[in-house]
């Protein structure tokens, strides 16, 4: 037992404030009961404000994907012709908020590089009473056939081959109307083995298990789903969030598991790969049974290659909850990390963004610190896009550069870049593993970057570019580096010093010294120092007279003369008799 707690502890030693490149960070954003958004009795601009805010704040926390829940009821945050209006719009089922939600949040949130995945109750439709009459109306109204009630809430019955054909419908009507990134699955399950379906199962159970039976209702809605989705938009992720324990796997990891009690046969859904992602709902701690990071790993070990993100209760901070501390989610964080799964989700958006326990401020300055790319999903899309094309680098001062760069050609599946991301090193190639070396993140709709430095460059250094293309491949590095020479470095002929310019590369002005020996019968000599550019042509000439022996310094400004000179490489030579000593040297302009 010591053993075992002290390879847990070395590995959260390990991996404390380590940060992956690649990380799904989101949130489940809850509109029932309008507990994370939008506010009760709001209007349609303050909803529109209050979810900007909450945008930019998950934003500079670094989150990238919200889970926005837009089926909760039966009623939905956009218009549709089969289902009424969310009851959190206006406060009334049906009601018309005058804008569209769904289309705003998606606009909004993509121009923030944050994915949005449609939140979607899937058998739990209604609670208790009867909906009121609207346009469309609610299924329990228009379909109740469809629909049993269960402890005074309504469920859709999964058994009845119509109610997948009502929600396949109702699906891809989503799906074919908006952009989102992904539809993402909640209640998809029976709410116990007491649900009284047993006259659809006379019907329809074919001498299936009842079990078995209600286990595969579930998974062929999924399976002709998955396959919908496919053939219409290939690169829509499917996913959901399965109850935290799949089945019992020891005394204490055990409880009221989703293959048993709700039919929730999850596990099938990734081996059959009709699933492209799960956030199990893993809502307990670390230091209790069951416990949290114990159920993690084993969801991660049989994902089948398929993402995980572990749902992370934040609600659980609440006195009333669990009273957790915010150290609890941070160890979660961590702990999913150990065990190799692909991000998290954290539930709910409100214990984030009321920054809770002081939450929302140890994410940003820890945990997300730095941002992270969503991992791609190779099953959808293995093509890396090309790399940047021309890397140059122009300097404004010495302590800012402007690197340039043009748009890849579209790799071999017809993918070119949809953003960039820029990575400094002092070491060359640069580590774009690394995602400390990230300088600039998800340039979108340019191809410029500039940085600016705190110090004047001491040593080399070496930047990086790389594209991504739709899927979040990204493609290998374009490189271009910054060569720091020091000013003690020289050369000598024959007793002639000639140092390296200072600064180089410099803007527009640099510094070259020289040193002339004295002569043996102390005739003066003659001294040229000229500046040359990679053709040979003189652009400059700095000294041109007898000198007596000593040391020399002359200012080159490469704004003087007949003309302005580019940014380049360019060389100047010193000479006199015999002797002659070259040097180059870099103008970034």
């Amino acid at each position: 037992m010591f053993r075992k707690l002290l390879l847990f502890v070395l590995l959260f030693s390990a991996c404390t404030f380590s940060q992956p490149k690649e990380e799904v960070r989101a949130v489940w954003v809850t509109t029932v009961y309008n507990l994370d958004w939008p506010a009760a009795f709001s209007n349609a601009a303050q909803q529109r404000s209050s979810m900007i805010d909450l945008l930019d704040k998950l934003k500079a926390a670094n989150f990238n994907t919200i889970m926005l829940q837009v089926r909760a009821r039966g009623d939905l945050l956009y218009p549709s012709e089969i289902e009424p209006w969310s009851k959190a719009l206006t406060g009334n089922l049906g009601g018309n908020p005058g804008y569209d939600p769904l289309q705003f949040v998606l606009d909004e949130a993509h121009k923030r590089g944050i994915e949005v995945h449609a939140w979607w109750n899937v058998y739990k439709v209604y609670g208790t009473g009867m909906p009121p009459n609207t346009t469309p109306q609610h299924i329990v109204l228009k379909h109740p056939e469809l629909c049993k009630l269960y402890d005074n809430e309504w469920w859709m019955d999964p058994g009845i081959p119509e109610t997948k054909t009502y929600l396949l419908n109702l699906a891809m009507e989503l799906i074919r109307k908006y952009n989102i990134d992904g539809i993402h699955f909640d209640f998809i399950r029976y709410p116990n083995p007491d649900f009284l379906d047993e006259s659809t199962y006379q019907q329809y159970g074919n001498g299936v298990s009842k079990a078995n039976w209600r286990r595969n209702n579930i998974t062929q809605f999924v399976s002709a789903l998955y396959d919908s989705v496919k053939n219409v938009k290939p690169m829509l992720k499917v996913g959901s969030a399965p109850i935290g324990i799949y089945q019992d796997l020891s005394q204490c990891q055990s409880g009221w598991d989703s293959y048993s009690n709700t039919y929730q046969d999850s596990r099938r859904w990734v081996l059959a790969r009709i699933h492209d992602y799960m956030a199990p709902q893993i809502y307990w701690d670390i230091n209790s049974c069951p416990r949290f990071d114990s159920l993690a790993m084993n969801w991660v070990a049989n994902s089948n290659g398929r993402h995980i993100y572990p749902g992370i209760a934040v609600y659980r901070m609440g006195a009333s909850d669990g009273n957790w501390p915010a150290s609890e989610i941070l160890a979660q964080i961590d702990s999913s990390r150990v065990y190799g799964a692909n991000g998290q989700s954290l539930y709910r958006t409100a214990s984030v963004s009321s920054n809770q326990k002081n939450l929302y401020n140890l994410l940003k300055e820890n945990q997300y610190k730095y941002p992270a790319n969503i991992p791609p999903m190779p099953w959808k899309d293995d093509v890396k896009p090309n790399a940047p094309e021309s890397l140059t680098i122009s300097t404004e001062d010495s302590l800012t550069y402007t690197l340039t760069w043009n748009k890849p050609l579209p790799a071999a599946d017809g993918d070119t870049a949809i953003y960039y991301n820029v990575y400094m090193d002092n070491s060359s190639p640069v580590d774009i593993n690394d995602v400390k070396k990230m300088v600039k993140f998800r340039i979108v709709n340019d191809t410029t970057a500039q940085i600016t430095l705190s110090s004047i460059l001491a040593e080399n250094t070496y930047f990086a570019v790389t594209a991504y293309d739709k899927g979040y491949n990204e493609s290998a590095p374009a490189e271009a580096s910054i060569i720091v020479t020091s000013v003690e470095d020289e050369i000598t002929v024959n007793g002639f010093k000639l140092h390296q310019n200072y600064p180089n590369p410099f803007n527009p002005s640099t510094r070259i010294s020289f040193e002339i020996p004295a002569s043996e019968n102390g005739v003066l000599q003659l001294v040229t120092l000229k500046i040359y550019d990679l053709l040979g042509e003189e652009v400059a000439q700095l000294v041109n007279e007898f000198k007596p022996a000593g040391n020399y310094e002359v200012e080159f400004n490469s704004n003087n003369g007949d003309r302005k000179l580019s940014s380049g490489i360019y060389f100047y030579e010193l000479r006199s008799g015999a002797s002659v000593l070259t040097r180059k040297m870099i103008l970034l302009q």
